[in-house]
């Protein structure tokens, strides 16, 4: 009689709590997460849709996926506006090369999850050098105003999670920060000469963005 309760008794058990188990994830090998890539592609273009959107600017985007947990690529900016003011960017034009660290990355399309990256962002500025005379002549102005154009070097840092669906479509958000390494932004005093500069030169720099995707 035992014996036949046992095995009825495990059947029962099974039966009733079988649909609370969860089904199991099976991690791809890196042999099988490269036919994906390949399958998906490994070069991608993209577009800020920020830029695009919000001011008269176009920023495109390249990126190459190595594997996984690395890409490298480069992103170019235009800017439309004239107005150099602080409501628009400073930066009249910028190519920016960088190196990508995918990390948290259990997904199947490589290139994909949250990243760290490392960029140099080569940029040509436009910005107002201001000049206030202590004793002008009759007749003459308080303050002059001197538009400036000059190129800058900025290296710096961002992170970002993007995602990417079966189709190859992607969508990414980042933020970073950089510094340029030739300003020298502040007050250029000659109270004796009778004048006072001041420089609105920017000191750091923002990348980043909400941009759609398309590998291939």
């Amino acid at each position: 009689m035992r014996c036949f309760l046992f095995p009825l008794f495990i059947l029962l058990f099974t039966k009733a709590y079988g649909q609370d188990v969860q089904p199991v994830e099976v991690i791809k090998s890196d042999r099988q997460v490269t036919e994906l890539l390949d399958e998906l592609g490994s070069h991608e273009i993209k577009l800020d849709v920020i830029d695009f959107l919000t001011q008269p600017a176009l920023n495109i985007g390249y990126e190459k996926i190595n594997d996984s947990y690395s890409s490298y690529g480069a992103d170019v900016f235009f800017n439309f506006n004239d107005n150099n003011s602080s409501t628009s960017w400073s930066a009249r034009f910028s190519l920016n090369p960088f190196y990508r660290f995918y990390f948290l990355n259990k997904t199947d399309f490589g290139g994909e999850g949250y990243f760290a990256e490392v960029f140099i962002k080569f940029s040509n500025i436009e910005y107002n050098r201001e000049t206030y005379y202590n004793d002008p002549m009759p007749n003459e102005p308080y303050s002059t105003t001197e538009e400036i154009k000059v190129w800058d070097i900025a290296p710096g840092f961002g992170v970002g999670r993007k995602w990417v669906n079966k189709k190859g479509w992607t969508f990414e958000y980042m933020v970073g920060v950089g510094r340029f390494l030739f300003a020298n932004n502040g007050n250029d005093d000659c109270t004796n000469c009778g004048y006072e500069v001041y420089d609105n030169r920017p000191e750091a720099t923002f990348k980043g963005g909400i941009s759609i995707g398309k590998r291939f």
